[in-house]
């Protein structure tokens, strides 16, 4: 039976072996591996989300951007310095049912600037 750890010391040693410069493969392989011995397989989106805070600690952040079309290298570089930190990593998703616009999201925090966020912010202010 495996050791039950919390999911943040998981992500704390997810985070430092992949900074040590551990193959993402290996890495990834041996946490899978603990949360199948664990049956705790359902925990993996939280534990995602863990260790991007834990990474966004040390400075390595990871973005979600969502447009409408694939972004441009220049708007890329743009939403890097935006974002900050000394690596940051953008994870694109093209959502073909937004109008237009991008919206960010990092640990913590969301930009918003779709046209169908401008369109439901100015709804609410005539209402």
């Amino acid at each position: 039976m495996a050791l039950r750890l919390s999911r943040r010391k998981i992500a704390t040693y997810t985070a430092d072996q992949l900074l040590a410069g551990v193959s993402k493969r290996d890495v990834l392989r041996s946490v899978a591996a603990y949360l199948v011995d664990a049956k705790r397989t359902r925990e993996l989106t939280l534990l995602v989300r863990d260790i991007e805070d834990v990474l966004a600690e040390r400075g390595h952040i990871v973005a979600d951007v969502a447009s409408a079309h694939p972004l441009s290298e220049t708007l890329k570089a743009e939403i890097k310095k935006l974002v900050g930190g000394s690596t940051p990593q953008l994870r694109e998703l093209v959502e073909s049912d937004l109008l237009g616009g991008v919206r960010v999201d990092v640990p913590g925090k969301r930009f918003d600037g779709t046209i169908r966020h401008k369109l439901t912010a100015l709804r609410a202010k005539q209402l």
